[in-house]
């Protein structure tokens, strides 16, 4: 049946959710690591993440090709096409952590930015409450997700002109403030596609077309 291919779908989903969360909160754990060797086991994730990626968008096709859906299960499809790409995408944020991680490892300089880390732990919040109201098809989940994108774009506005602040003071430090910024732009992103992640969800429970601050309700589908 359709609804049971589909439910396959969803597990091969949360796999991938899962994979990405560990490689996001190992990339930044190697912050504190004594040698630069988390990096080859998130490029490792970042493997298996891309071979879910494409045994999910074949899958995909594959059912709608098949099964010719409409309505709801049509969305679901689509939404689960959209989330996997956007997850590939989250691990490849992933990676450009770890690489700026393995640079910064130990170093003073981290204990400068403390928010960066409070910064890491509102993002991996959005990402796992994403995750888990798509699977869940929870609206208010999802909304709430949307919202505290607001608080990690803050953190990554006040990072940055911190880091300003700091480059002035003292410029021989310049490379590793920047491996900073990287950091924190990368989370920040992880915010955005976490929110996608939320907005997708909204539409396949409600039809509602959230993106862009727009609100609109899709007849057609």
């Amino acid at each position: 049946m359709l609804s049971d291919r589909i439910q396959e779908l969803k597990k091969m989903l949360m796999k991938e959710a899962g994979l990405v969360e560990k490689m996001v909160a190992l990339s930044m754990d190697g912050l504190f690591y004594n040698n630069t060797g988390f990096l080859a086991e998130v490029n490792n994730f970042e493997n298996q993440v891309n071979q879910i990626e494409i045994e999910l968008d074949d899958k995909c096709f594959t059912l709608i090709a098949l099964y010719q859906p409409e309505a709801k299960d049509l969305r679901k499809i689509l939404m689960i096409y959209r989330i996997t790409n956007d997850l590939e995408r989250l691990g490849d944020l992933a990676v450009n952590i770890a690489e700026s991680a393995a640079e910064l490892y130990s170093s003073p300089v981290l204990k400068l930015v403390p928010e960066l880390f409070t910064m890491k732990e509102a993002a991996l919040i959005m990402l796992r409450d994403a995750i888990i109201a798509f699977t869940a098809e929870d609206y208010i989940l999802s909304r709430q997700v949307c919202d505290a994108d607001n608080e990690v774009d803050n953190y990554n506005r006040y990072i940055y002109k911190k880091i300003a602040s700091l480059i002035r003071e003292n410029p021989s430090q310049t490379e590793l403030y920047l491996h900073i910024l990287r950091i924190a732009k990368n989370l920040e992103r992880i915010g955005d596609l976490s929110t996608n992640i939320a907005e997708d969800t909204i539409f396949l429970v409600q039809g509602k077309v959230i993106k862009h601050n727009i609100e609109t309700k899709e007849e057609s589908i």
